[in-house]
């Protein structure tokens, strides 16, 4: 079963911690890849070696927008077809949080997810109870 996992709250209560047991859980019991995407390198020491952390600061051009992170994710998986998860910290801060724009790149990792058969978690800063209904069914 393929799914989308959204860990969403107001800042501090925990997320980023969940995403990163989460992602080291998975690496230790699937049998595909897993991919942490995050805007500082700060939690890189934090992750099991065998995931494939990347560091959007770290390129020259913004990934910024729904549109431009698709593509990104769209380079990431075609770089490797053995992935099983990827994890993305605080996905407010890459696109925004424009709904238009949070509808659009939900819509398109849900085709990434059917289409090549990944997971996705990530989390969204926020109070859960204000989120648009689209992110709300991924709690």
């Amino acid at each position: 079963m393929l799914m989308i996992k959204v860990i969403c709250g107001k800042k501090g209560v925990g997320k980023t911690r969940v995403l990163v047991d989460s992602s080291n859980s998975l690496v230790d019991t699937c049998s595909g890849d897993v991919v942490f995407i995050d805007g500082s390198s700060q939690l890189m020491y934090e992750l099991n070696h065998k995931i494939r952390f990347i560091n959007l600061s770290e390129f020259p051009l913004q990934v910024s927008g729904s549109f431009i992170f698709l593509g990104f994710l769209c380079g990431v998986i075609s770089g490797n077809y053995d992935i099983s998860g990827v994890f993305v910290d605080n996905v407010s801060k890459v696109i925004g949080e424009d709904n238009d724009e949070l509808k659009k790149l939900f819509d398109g990792i849900n085709k990434l997810s059917d289409e090549y058969n990944i997971d996705f978690y990530m989390s969204i800063e926020g109070d859960p109870n204000s989120m648009p209904e689209f992110i709300k069914e991924y709690y």
